[in-house]
């Protein structure tokens, strides 16, 4: 879903490219949400306790559905937070959007950062999968 105009966003086709090299179950489904800074900052403040506003959120489906479809989660991208920080790190937007689409969609599948070993495996991995689209380690700066 998306609402924005005043923003760059990708292309549908983009996402579903960067979605399909995902390993995971056949007949998955991820649900994105493109927002304003206002909408992230009262997502970060409900559902983390924070008051700011940050690129991207995921929300993991704790639900399984019985009807053939995995729904994987739900996923809240700021645009404009996107879009300058694509400029603040020097990376074409189109590679941010793709870097942070797959990195929130790898938290729906259980990975995280939440120390060094994590990390290691869920940086390798977005490396790994980014690599596809000929857009090298978005951790180097």
């Amino acid at each position: 879903m998306n609402n924005i105009e005043e923003e760059y966003v990708p292309e549908y086709k983009n996402f579903v490219d960067w979605l399909s090299v995902i390993d995971c179950e056949d007949m998955s489904e991820v649900n994105i949400k493109i927002i304003t800074p206002k909408e992230m900052r009262n997502f970060n403040k409900l559902y983390k306790n924070e008051d700011k506003v940050s690129d991207i959120l995921a929300f993991p489906n704790a639900i399984s559905f019985n009807n053939g479809k995995n729904i994987l989660g739900d996923i809240v991208m700021c645009a404009n937070k996107i879009n300058n920080d694509s400029n603040t790190y020097n990376k074409k937007n189109i590679e941010r959007w793709a870097h942070l689409t797959i990195h929130s969609t790898l938290h729906l599948l259980g990975y995280d950062h939440n120390n060094d070993k994590n990390r290691n495996i869920m940086e390798s991995k977005e490396i790994d999968i980014l690599k596809k689209f000929n857009i090298f380690n978005p951790y180097e700066i």
